[in-house]
C-alpha cells in the first residue's frame, strides 16, 4: 500500500469494447482487483457502447463511453486530450491496437508513462500486411512499456530490450463459487450424455472451430455417450450453425454467448482450445484448469507456456482433427488420466495464475512507472 501522504497514482485505460472475451475479462478483473486497493486512481475510456460485462458498473470506477464511428475516427484524440487534461493520468494503459495509436499521442502531449498492451497473441508468421503488428511498429517509439500475456507474444512480435515486459493473465476463483449443480446445467441445454466435451471461443478465423466439429463428427459416428458443446460468439457463428445442422449432428450443441460461461464448463469431460493462429495465455485454458477440467490444446506458442503435455493436458498438431478425436477418447475412457491431468492443472493456476499473483505484478509496475522509473521490471 502506498504512503498516505502521497498522491494516488492515476491510471486511465482505454479499449475498443467490453464485449465477451478473454482480454476484456482480464481488464474487468484487474479494475475489480485495484478496487479494493488505496492509492491507485483508475478511470475506464471504453470506445463503444458495448459492454456485456456489467460488473464493471459495481467498482465504483468512472467509465467514458467515447464512441468510435468509424476507425480512424479523427475526433477520438480531440476527446482524448481533453479528458486526459482534466484527469492528468500519470499512466495511460491502451488494451488494443487502434487505441494505442489513438493514446501514442495524448501520453506524449500529457507526458504520461504509456503501456501499450495490444500483444495478447503470438501469431507464427509475422509481417507488415499483419495490421497489429503495423500498429506496433507505429506506436512501440512513444511506449514506455510493451506489455504481452506471454513470452510467445513478446517472440513472435520481435519485441526486445528494456520496453519488453510479460504479465501472464490471472483466473479469479471467486468465479467458481456457489456453481449450480452439474446435472441442472446439463438439463437446461439439453445434454443426456454421461460426457461432455467443449470448447469456448469466438467463432472467428483465429478459432479453429471447423477441426473441433470434424473430430465431433468422428466420434459421434463411433458412440453416442458424448456430446459436443461449442460456446462463443463472432461473424462465423451462423455459417457453423448451418453446418452442424446439415451434418446432421444430433449431439453438438452451439450455445451462442453465456455470460456464465463457468456453469458450462463446470459439466465438461474435456475442455478444448483449437486454433489457427498462436495463442498467447488463454482464458479459456485458465478457465477449464481451474474447474479441474483435462486440456487439449493446439501445440502452439503460448499454450506451450500453460499446457504440460502429458501432465495437465495434450497438445496436438494443427487442424489434426484424428489427433483430436484420439486424444478425447483417451480421455474419457481412462477418468483416471482426465482426474489427474485436471488436479494438476488446477494446482498450476493457483500457484503462478491466479488474479492476484495479476494484480500484483501491476501494482509493481504502476508504482515503478509513477516514480519516475522508464525501464521497469517485474519478474514474470
Amino acid at each position: 500500500m502506498l504512503n498516505s501522504s502521497r498522491p494516488a497514482i492515476r491510471v486511465l485505460h482505454i479499449t475498443d469494447t467490453l464485449a465477451s472475451g478473454g482480454k476484456e475479462r482480464q481488464l474487468v478483473e484487474l479494475l475489480r482487483g485495484f478496487s479494493k486497493l488505496d492509492g491507485f486512481i483508475n478511470e475506464l475510456v471504453v470506445l463503444s457502447d458495448t459492454i456485456h460485462y456489467d460488473e464493471i458498473r459495481s467498482l465504483g470506477i468512472k467509465i467514458h463511453i467515447i464512441r468510435r464511428s468509424r476507425q480512424w475516427d479523427f475526433s477520438i484524440f480531440e476527446k482524448l486530450y481533453g479528458l486526459a487534461r482534466r484527469y492528468r493520468p500519470d499512466i495511460i494503459y491502451s488494451w488494443e491496437s487502434m487505441c494505442s495509436v489513438y493514446a501514442s499521442p495524448i501520453a506524449l502531449i500529457s507526458r504520461s508513462a504509456l503501456i501499450n498492451a495490444m500483444i495478447q497473441n503470438a501469431p507464427p508468421h509475422l509481417n507488415l500486411k499483419d495490421y497489429t503488428y503495423r500498429r506496433l511498429r507505429l506506436t512501440a517509439p512513444f511506449s514506455t512499456v510493451i506489455l504481452a500475456n506471454s513470452l510467445a507474444g513478446l517472440r513472435a512480435f520481435r519485441v526486445e530490450g528494456k520496453k519488453a515486459l510479460c504479465i501472464r493473465n490471472g483466473f479469479d476463483f471467486d468465479r467458481i463459487n456457489n456453481l449450480p449443480d452439474v446435472n441442472d446445467v446439463k438439463r437446461s441445454m439439453d445434454i443426456r450424455t454421461k460426457h461432455v466435451v467443449g470448447m469456448v471461443g469466438r467463432f472467428h478465423r483465429e478459432r479453429d472451430y471447423s477441426t473441433f466439429f470434424k473430430a465431433a463428427k468422428l466420434v459421434c459416428s463411433e458412440r453416442k455417450d458424448i456430446t459436443f458443446v461449442a460456446v462463443g460468439e463472432g461473424p462465423d457463428l451462423e455459417s457453423f450453425m448451418e453446418r452442424v445442422k446439415r451434418d446432421g449432428l444430433s449431439n453438438v450443441r452451439i450455445l451462442g454467448v453465456r455470460k456464465r460461461v463457468e456453469e458450462v464448463i463446470r459439466t465438461f469431460s474435456v475442455g478444448v482450445l483449437v486454433s489457427t493462429n498462436g495463442e498467447g495465455i488463454s482464458n479459456v485454458i485458465l478457465e477449464y484448469m481451474a474447474l479441474e477440467k483435462p486440456v487439449i490444446a493446439t501445440d502452439v506458442a503460448g499454450n506451450r507456456e500453460i499446457v504440460k503435455d502429458g501432465e495437465n493436458g495434450f497438445l496436438i498438431p494443427f487442424g489434426d482433427e484424428n489427433a483430436l478425436a484420439s486424444r478425447i477418447r483417451e480421455i474419457v475412457d481412462c477418468p483416471g488420466i482426465g482426474s489427474a491431468f485436471g488436479r494438476a492443472g488446477r494446482v498450476l493456476v493457483e500457484e503462478k495464475f491466479g488474479i492476484e499473483q495479476m494484480v500484483q505484478k501491476h501494482v509493481e509496475l504502476f508504482r515503478q512507472l509513477a516514480s519516475g522509473n522508464r525501464v521497469p521490471s517485474v519478474a514474470v
